[in-house]
């Protein structure tokens, strides 16, 4: 009796010891699944665990462990952000924005949470994305007095800004009027609450 229940205490520690779960932010980035941020300068995919973390660490331009933030530049023309949100219950949530220019900036944001090797995207559990259009309405509720309005029928490009610090995601246009501060204009803010991201 005692041999099986060995064999059993074994399985189950290796099993963990294999899905061990990430506990900084570039953990998380390293442990994403092998078809992101994957592929090099030249277009060529990488495989293999120690080829793939050598490539992603390379990508990393900003770490911030303590703030759970990362930028990332790669093979495209822009950058990503991943950033961790804590939830009530003490895990996280896995924020991934990725944002192309050319030269209006767009992109699009995602969140994942991640178990047992296994990564589950909860995007539309915990946040309603806009519209182009109901950006471009808010744009024009917002924007100066002598800045041209959006087209509000065609809606315009808009790009997600995960927070280095704090829990405001921002909604943010870079052809847009400047917002004064040297950044590019905010157009709608999200706040993490635990759960989900409330508009503000």
């Amino acid at each position: 009796m005692k041999k099986p229940i060995f064999l059993i205490i074994l399985s189950l520690a290796f099993s963990f010891s294999v899905f061990a779960q990430p506990k900084t932010v570039t953990d998380y980035f390293l442990a994403m699944p092998d078809n992101v941020y994957s592929t090099t300068l030249e277009g060529k995919k990488v495989t293999g665990k120690s080829a793939l973390t050598k490539l992603r660490k390379s990508m990393i331009k900003i770490e911030d462990i303590k703030n759970g933030y990362l930028k990332i530049e790669g093979t495209w023309e822009g950058w990503a952000e991943i950033a961790l949100f804590k939830k009530t219950d003490g895990s996280y949530i896995i924020a991934q924005a990725e944002n192309g220019c050319g030269p209006a900036c767009d992109g699009f944001v995602k969140f994942w949470i991640y178990n047992a090797g296994k990564w589950m995207d909860v995007t539309k559990a915990v946040f309603t994305e806009p519209t182009a259009k109901s950006v471009a309405k808010q744009f024009n509720a917002t924007k100066a007095k002598d800045d041209e309005a959006a087209d509000e029928a065609e809606g315009m490009s808009f790009y997600y800004s995960l927070p280095r610090e704090g829990r405001v995601m921002r909604v943010v246009c870079n052809e847009c009027s400047n917002s004064g501060d040297g950044e590019d204009f905010t157009i709608f803010k999200y706040e993490w609450n635990g759960s989900k991201f409330v508009k503000k």
